[in-house]
Formats: C-alpha cells, structure tokens, sequence
C-alpha cells in the first residue's frame, strides 16, 4: 500500500507545501534460476542408480519496490522550471519587464541601472538627485546620463575610489583656424576671364582652319591631279592679271578724251 505524508513548512523560496508519496515501482532482474537433472549413474555392487543434479541458468523476473516521490506546492506568484522541478524558483510577473529587466519577485522586476518601476518603465533621471553626478552640467538620457562643461572647458573621465567620475579643466588646445571668408567677386571675375578665354581660343582655331583652307597645301605633299589643277588655277591667276592691267590701260585712255556737245564717254547725252 503506498503512504502519503504533507510537510506544510516550505524549506525553499516560492514553496508553500511538499507532498511525499510512497509509490510502487516494478522493475525487471535477472537472477540465476536452478534446474534439477535426472541421470544414471553405477552404485556400489556393480548396479545402476538413478540420481539428480543441479544446474543453473539466467532468469528474468519482476520485482516491486517502494520509491518515494516528492512533488512541491508553488505559493501563489511562483512557478517550476519545468514539471518534474521539485522547487519554485521563477517568479511569476503578468506583465513583461522592460528595458532588461528581470523578473525577480511577484510582479516586481530586478531593472538595470537608469531605469526603475515595478516594470523598469521608468526612466531614472540622475540629474535630479540631491548629489549630481556630474560637476557641472548634467543631461538626462533615457536610461542613463552625459555630462557636459561649461564653455570654454574641455571634459574627460577621472578615476575616483570607487567609480571613475567626470572632470572638466582648462582647454589648452589651440584656437580652430578659421578659413577666409570667400571672396565672390574676384572668384566670379576669373570665372568670366576663364570663359572669355575659351572663346578666342575657340575663334583663333576657326580662324586657322579657314586659313589652313585658303593656303595651298606645300608642293611636296602634291599628287599628280592636285598639281594639274594648281597649275590650272595660276594659270587663271595670270590671265586676271593681264585683264587688270588692260583695265588700268583703258581707264588711262578715257581719262584723256573729252566728249563735246554734252556727251559722256559711253555716247549718251548727259542733259536731254
């Protein structure tokens, strides 16, 4: 028969009862099981005689036995990590802890440092404090805090006994160098020159190339059909010549001749 005994003083946090059951428990073994062998064998006066002996061989059989089993009453706002947990170690909280908290109790949450609240929705505001932790200027952060040096002070961690602190001291680097205003006028008047400059390049190249056109190419550089209309073209060039120098001769010619009654030189009457 199984025994069932109830210890209602809770030897572990989060355990309000122990309930120890005396259960049955049936297992195999194996055990060495003894087997008795009839044979004939000679007795004395030269008879035979019946006798027995004993061997053995391995057997399996069944076997009960009585085991303790200890299961544990979780109060109200713990629980077991896992079914067969004979503790009540994880608190129990019904709403999530925030920004890495951590369950610790019934409804209340173990937070990190800046942050507090039964659900570490609560942003600390160090700034605040009757002794501030910085020594000058403090800002709040959410979950933490900077600290800041008046102007003019440069700001750095220092050790202390227990936890490094902030410091501010005397900036000794040197002033920013402040670059020179820009000057739009002259940057605007180089601009203007450097485009005007693109252009008479642009006009000198058009101009040589239509030189480059006019000028007949060198001799040297002549094949035999270039040459032939070269030739052709000083040929036209003497006979324009010529014609010019009959132009001046006629021109002299007329200039010495005189028309009478009221005549010009191409034979019309100037006053009709």
């Amino acid at each position: 028969m199984g025994g069932c005994s109830l210890t209602l003083f809770p030897p572990s946090r989060g355990v309000c009862a122990r309930h120890t059951l005396r259960v049955p428990m049936l297992y195999n073994e194996t055990f060495a099981q003894p087997r008795h062998q009839p044979y004939l064998t000679l007795c004395p006066g030269g008879r035979v005689c019946s006798t027995y002996r004993t061997t053995y061989r391995v057997a399996v059989r069944q076997v009960s036995r009585a085991v303790l089993q200890t299961s544990a009453l979780c109060c109200q706002g713990w629980k077991k990590r896992h079914a067969g947990a004979t503790t009540c170690e994880d608190a129990i909280c019904h709403k999530p802890c925030q920004n890495g908290g951590v369950c610790a109790n019934p409804d209340q949450c173990r937070c990190r440092p800046g942050w507090g609240g039964r659900y570490c929705h609560v942003d600390v505001d160090e700034c605040r404090m009757p002794t501030s932790p910085c020594p000058q200027r403090c800002l709040n952060t959410p979950g933490s805090y900077r600290c800041q040096c008046e102007p003019g002070l440069l700001g750095s961690l220092g050790v202390g006994r227990t936890a490094p602190h902030y410091l501010c001291s005397v900036n000794f680097l040197p002033p920013p160098v402040q670059e020179p205003p820009t000057q739009e006028p002259l940057s605007s008047r180089v601009q203007d020159l450097q485009q005007q400059m693109e252009k008479l390049e642009e006009v000198r190249g058009r101009a040589l190339g239509t030189l480059r056109r006019l000028l007949p190419p060198p001799l040297a550089e002549l094949g035999p059909a270039e040459a032939a209309e070269f030739w052709t073209r000083l040929r036209y060039l003497d006979r324009l010549d010529s014609l010019g120098d009959q132009l001046l001769l006629l021109e002299e010619r007329l200039g010495a001749c005189s028309c009478q009654d009221g005549r010009n030189g191409f034979g019309y009457e100037v006053n009709r």
